[in-house]
């Protein structure tokens, strides 16, 4: 198996999160809170806290094993396998919120005479060849983006730092201590917990001891830059920042240099595009890795196929529209995703140390 390196997996981490993130987070904690939207945004790195305390156990208790790996080896062949089809159902919901999310997306802001089903169509296709490929490949691809977000980003940042106005967040720290909270929900117990896929690419990890480390690094990074882009969505738009559903588009859309530089929201959603792509293909490699565990299939070549194509049907089934979409994700992912990727896991660490103590005490005996 290649393998990857602590760099490779930190960008992959942070584009998998931030894929989505940089779209729908904004208008989410601006549902909220206003004031302390930029303190909402940190809540990503409580996500990453706990994430990284369950990757810290993974990487003690089963070296060089994926969770799925772990479940079966803690829990038995029935009931590990068990536990490794209710981490599929999570694979698969989640990866049928990114496509309908993506979807949704390009079909508002570009393209609006499009089938949403084709434009999924589309993504999946392209990250199930990605996955196909395998990690390394992902990883590498993350790497040619990189320096293309470090050239645009903080050109787009100059230009729309011009109609920044520090109004909206005046008084400071003017909301109750609540509203914050409830805006930092989803960055912390949806968004945040994502960090947790890394798990199932402990095998491919050139350094699966600093797993834990290089979370909290990705974690960090992805707060930061959230807290930022948040706080200019809404000092440029204010209140009605509340009421869309992408605000940060709107943000690229206000900008204006000149006669000849506007409409740079074509660049903005090409650069999502490509950021949902890699998502998708993170996912489809940690589901991948999955079945191929529950299923104790040798090959995983035939995986990426029906996993693609399980996926695309789901994101097209689940959520008739937008709004079912961000009531999912605002009233049923933070618990559902806690109890998946944070309780299970700790549960099964908790199981495997007990069996390990009582392994101890036997021993002197023997």
């Amino acid at each position: 198996m290649v393998q990857i390196s602590r760099y490779q997996l930190i960008l992959i981490l942070i584009w998998t999160v931030l894929g989505t993130g940089i779209v729908t987070m904004p208008g989410t904690i601006a549902q909220f809170t206003l004031r302390d939207a930029w303190i909402s945004s940190f809540g990503l790195l409580l996500g990453a806290v706990m994430c990284a305390a369950i990757a810290l156990a993974h990487v003690r208790l089963f070296p060089g094993r994926t969770l799925t790996q772990a479940a079966i080896d803690v829990l038995g062949p029935v009931f590990g396998r068990l536990y490794g089809i209710w981490y599929l159902a999570y694979g698969f919901v989640t990866m049928a919120t990114v496509g309908r999310e993506m979807s949704a997306f390009i079909g508002i802001s570009v393209l609006p005479n499009t089938p949403d089903f084709l434009l999924a169509a589309i993504a999946f296709a392209v990250s199930m060849y990605l996955s196909y490929l395998g990690l390394e490949v992902v990883a590498r691809v993350n790497e040619f983006i990189v320096p293309l977000s470090v050239l645009v980003s903080p050109i787009l940042l100059l230009l729309a730092i011009r109609l920044f106005d520090p109004s909206p967040f005046q008084p400071f720290l003017g909301d109750p201590v609540s509203a914050a909270w409830r805006a930092a929900v989803v960055p912390a117990f949806a968004y945040g917990l994502e960090f947790s896929i890394a798990l199932q690419w402990v095998p491919a990890l050139r350094t699966p001891r600093t797993l834990p480390w290089d979370i909290l690094i990705a974690g960090a990074i992805c707060a930061f830059m959230l807290a930022a882009l948040v706080t200019l969505t809404i000092g440029v738009l204010g209140d009605p920042a509340r009421y869309l559903n992408y605000p940060v588009l709107e943000l690229v859309r206000a900008i204006r240099q000149g006669k000849f530089v506007e409409r740079l929201d074509t660049l903005y959603v090409m650069g999502v595009a490509i950021t949902l792509v890699i998502k998708l293909a993170a996912f489809q490699l940690a589901v991948g890795e999955a079945v191929k565990d529950v299923s104790g299939s040798p090959e995983r070549t035939w995986i990426p196929v029906p996993v693609a194509l399980l996926g695309w049907s789901l994101s097209n089934y689940l959520f008739r529209n937008v709004f079912d979409l961000t009531n999912f994700i605002l009233r049923d992912v933070p618990s559902y995703f806690l109890v998946t990727v944070v309780l299970l896991p700790g549960a099964l660490y908790a199981i495997r140390a007990l069996q390990e103590a009582k392994a101890r005490r036997r021993l002197p005996s023997t």
